[in-house]
Parts: structure tokens; sequence; C-alpha cells
């Protein structure tokens, strides 16, 4: 199972890949069971991008907090 520091390290590599800051990731896209999953190996680099990918597509809303809208955070 990986440690805080590397599941920190898996947002910060696929934050610089998607071109999206690992804060609005942490914040905005993972949940606490998705943090959990991440601690638990349950969560792969692979899919982490995949989900950031999607996320950014639709407008990166704050899926953690259960709002499905679209949103401009960088404003």
């Amino acid at each position: 199972m990986p440690t805080r520091d590397e599941c920190k390290r898996m947002i910060s590599k696929t934050a610089l890949k998607c071109g999206v800051s690992p804060r609005l990731i942490a914040m905005r896209l993972l949940s606490e069971d998705d943090k959990q999953d991440m601690l638990n190996g349950d969560l792969s680099l692979e899919a982490l991008e995949a989900h950031v990918n999607v996320w950014k597509e639709m407008g990166l809303p704050d899926y953690a907090h259960g709002n499905c809208e679209p949103s401009n955070p960088e404003r």
C-alpha cells in the first residue's frame, strides 16, 4: 500500500501530466473515500489520470462535495 507521500506524488504527477492543479484534484475531485482508496492501493495512477481527464472535460465540478455543475475555479 502506498504511503501518504506516495499518494501526494501520484496526484502531483497526474496534475502535471493533465495540466491541472494538484490542489484542485485533492480538494474538488477526490472525496475522502477516494483518498482512502488511494491509500489502500485501490486507485492506480492510470485510473487517477483517466478520472482527472474526464473531470477536466466535464468542467472541473466539485465532485468531492457533491456538486456536478461545471465550475471555473481559476477565477
